[in-house]
């Protein structure tokens, strides 16, 4: 049997992005945890925005979700990240799946450290090395000097309340 350069890196992409819990929240490099205002995802806790714990589902093709808590079960938001720049990851509108152009919404999988990635890349970052209380999380596809690496280590859910 033969098997392609292409057939085996889609194989490959597959185990990566099926590797991710079903559900899982994410931790900062200082084990605080990762936070959503229900359309970017920040490390640290700005008091001046509603923010929760970011809560995500995993799906078969590397397809990340969102549903705010209380928000009925057909809410759910897609999270995405544009390629080939340095933006904020961000999620759709509930109920809708329209993404801005370049933007990537599958993909996401997890390496062998635990980390959060996509497209086999674990390319987050934060802006900024100041002492803001709450850092946005910046999908980091281009080159900036301005960004400091993130890493987002994925941290099963064991409990509904995760």
């Amino acid at each position: 049997m033969k098997f392609s350069i292409v057939a085996l890196a889609g194989l490959a992409s597959a185990v990566s992005a099926g590797s991710l819990p079903a559900r899982f929240s994410l931790i900062a490099d200082d084990n605080t945890p990762v936070l959503t205002d229900g359309q970017y995802v920040y490390i640290g806790n700005d008091t001046s925005k509603s923010t929760s714990k970011l809560i995500l589902s995993g799906g078969g093709n590397g397809g990340l979700t969102y549903l705010a808590k209380g928000a009925v079960p057909t809410a759910w938001q897609n999270l995405y990240i544009i390629e080939n720049s340095v933006s904020p990851i961000s999620f759709t509108q509930p109920h809708s799946g329209a993404v801005p152009d370049n933007a990537n919404t599958t993909g996401f999988g997890v390496n062998e450290q635990g980390y959060l990635t996509q497209g086999g890349r674990a390319w987050f970052a934060v802006d900024g090395y100041g002492d803001v209380p709450a850092k946005e999380v910046y999908w980091y596809g281009a080159h900036n000097s301005e960004y400091k690496a993130a890493n987002l280590k994925v941290q099963e859910c064991t409990t509904k309340e995760c």
